[in-house]
């Protein structure tokens, strides 16, 4: 039957047809089914795989955790070598923000470092000059180091002198990641460099004094000797002539060029710290008021008519042990240079008062010490002082003057050895077109007041015929000294070395030796007092020279010998010398 055989065919082709179906089916539901061997297998890989990821990752993980470790301790390692760096070291970012610094850097500008970090330079000092910051992105910009700035910068503790190299800071690719900083604070070497510079010019200055002693030293020596008889002689014609004398004018004007002549030769000698002030107790008040009253004064007025001076003295100032005469010439000097300085009109004002320094307090050269001062203050209206002549007003012979017409170049040298032979200080206050003010300090004394001198009557001095030998090496000095005592009636004898004199009292007796210091050639003054003192114990002797007061001269005096008389001589002073030490018991 045929139809019956075709039909079994199409229903067995439709049977495979659905087998094949429903195993497509199974793939695409992912539902094929494995054996149990199989299974076991890939469970048992499934987890051997995920085992070895932990131990990996555990692994890693206390690698990490080691250099982590390491690089905690190798920064600590950094930050302490960069700690005991006397030098300051930071680093920044490329937005100039610190990343690292040590505690030098700090410790500089006064801020924990913890405040520092993060922070730019700006933020922290907002006055930060900009080239400053600069310098950071130009070494960024190029690569390229920059050595040796030396930059001043403004910290919590005040200005710095700071001096910086900056580096580029790179990783390990060779990039630039920001800067490295190493920087040294230099205000201290600096201030240490100015000092010793100040140092430098003050041995300069000294080693120019000490020069200028010598010569004044050696002028004042041969000039002096010279000066006696100008100044010496006069005297004695004046007591001879009388009042209505025509040639009495002419004599005074001769001793007064000579007394001139005199005290120059003694500014020489205080500008070069190597005259004899008579100091004694004084009020600085009655010092300035008898300048007013001087005929020094009175010429200066005249030729400033429209410079006003002021005064503005404490009544209850302290005194001061001085010299009246090198200090009035200290007040005349100041007063005349204010008065010029007002280009004739303007002010000068003339202060006293007392001062007590708690600390040192900065002057013209150095500091004033702790302690009790009258301070006298010279001030002016006048043009001020420009900064280049201020570090020059008290040399010797600097003058803006014209020389030989309106000075010597030697009055603020004199008013700077003054004021340093009484240990006391300058300090120069001036502005450029409103004045300047000159204030000097003196040291205080407690002790009182001394007598007010008096003109002495000749007869105060006269002699009683005593012996005097004279000992000196010049024989102009021998015959004026010789007339000047004789003319006070004693009996005088005369020696022209230290060597002839001591001859001489080996066989003979004096009441008194005037006896000059400095002899050439042979023995000086204290030589010669030592022989004579052993052949005489306790022998009365006067000290004279034309120079100063030495070493040699005091210790002559320890030895016994009295009063020091600078020459030249006038009648009057080498009379009250003798007549005192005679009278000495």
């Amino acid at each position: 039957m045929p139809v019956k055989k075709d039909t079994s065919k199409e229903i067995q082709k439709l049977k495979q047809r659905i087998s094949l179906l429903e195993t497509e089916n199974k793939h695409l539901r992912n539902e094929l089914h494995l054996t149990v061997e199989e299974k076991e297998t890939a469970k048992k890989d499934y987890f051997d795989i995920i085992s070895n990821m932990e131990e990996k990752v555990e692994q890693r993980t206390r690698e990490t955790k080691e250099l982590q470790k390491i690089s905690e301790a190798k920064g600590k390692e950094l930050q302490f070598i960069l700690d005991i760096s006397p030098a300051m070291i930071f680093y920044k970012d490329t937005q100039q923000r610190y990343i690292r610094v040590n505690q030098a850097f700090a410790k500089t500008l006064g801020i924990p470092i913890k405040k520092i970090i993060g922070k730019t330079f700006s933020e922290l000092f907002p006055d930060t000059p900009e080239q400053f910051l600069e310098d950071d992105l130009e070494v960024m910009k190029t690569g390229k180091p920059m050595l040796n700035i030396d930059s001043r910068v403004k910290t919590r503790k005040g200005w710095r002198d700071i001096l910086v190299n900056k580096i580029p800071y790179k990783d390990i690719d060779g990039n630039i990641i920001g800067i490295i900083g190493f920087a040294l604070d230099i205000t201290d070497l600096k201030l240490v460099e100015k000092e010793k510079k100040d140092l430098e010019k003050r041995l300069t200055q000294m080693e120019k004094m000490d020069a200028i002693g010598r010569l004044a030293g050696g002028v004042a020596h041969d000039l002096n000797n010279v000066l006696s008889a100008v100044v010496s002689y006069p005297d004695l014609l004046l007591m001879k002539m009388s009042e209505d004398s025509p040639f009495r004018r002419s004599i005074i004007t001769m001793q007064k060029a000579g007394q001139k002549a005199a005290a120059i030769v003694e500014d020489l000698l205080i500008l070069a710290r190597r005259g004899v002030p008579t100091t004694e107790v004084i009020s600085l008040n009655d010092i300035i008021n008898n300048y007013f009253n001087s005929p020094e004064f009175e010429t200066l007025k005249r030729y400033n008519p429209q410079v006003e001076i002021k005064t503005d003295l404490e009544p209850d100032l302290l005194n001061i042990k001085g010299s009246p005469l090198h200090l009035t010439k200290t007040i005349m000097n100041l007063v005349s240079n204010a008065a010029e300085a007002t280009l004739g009109k303007g002010t000068v004002t003339l202060a006293t008062h007392n001062r007590y320094l708690e600390k040192p307090q900065r002057s013209y050269d150095l500091s004033i010490p702790i302690g009790e001062y009258v301070v006298l203050n010279v001030a002016d209206t006048g043009e001020g002082i420009h900064s280049q002549d201020l570090k020059r007003i008290f040399e010797p012979f600097y003058t803006k003057k014209v020389m030989g017409r309106r000075g010597t170049g030697l009055g603020m040298a004199v008013v700077w050895g003054t004021v340093k032979y009484h240990k006391g200080n300058i300090e120069v206050n001036t502005i450029e077109g409103e004045g300047t003010t000159f204030e000097l300090y003196f040291p205080v004394t407690r002790e009182p007041l001394s007598k007010v001198k008096t003109f002495e009557p000749v007869k105060r001095y006269v002699g009683h015929n005593e012996r005097i030998l004279v000992v000196d090496d010049v024989q102009d000095q021998l015959e004026i000294i010789t007339t000047l005592l004789t003319s006070l009636n004693y009996s005088v004898k005369t020696a022209t070395s230290g060597e002839e004199a001591v001859e001489y009292l080996k066989t003979h007796t004096v009441d008194l030796v005037l006896l000059d210091m400095i002899m050439d050639p042979g023995m000086d003054g204290l030589d010669t007092y030592k022989k004579i003192i052993e052949l005489h114990p306790g022998q009365k002797a006067l000290i004279t020279s034309g120079y100063s007061e030495t070493e040699r001269v005091k210790e002559a005096q320890r030895l016994g010998a009295g009063q020091y008389i600078k020459k030249p001589y006038s009648l009057e002073k080498i009379g009250l010398a003798v007549r005192a030490e005679l009278d000495k018991k």
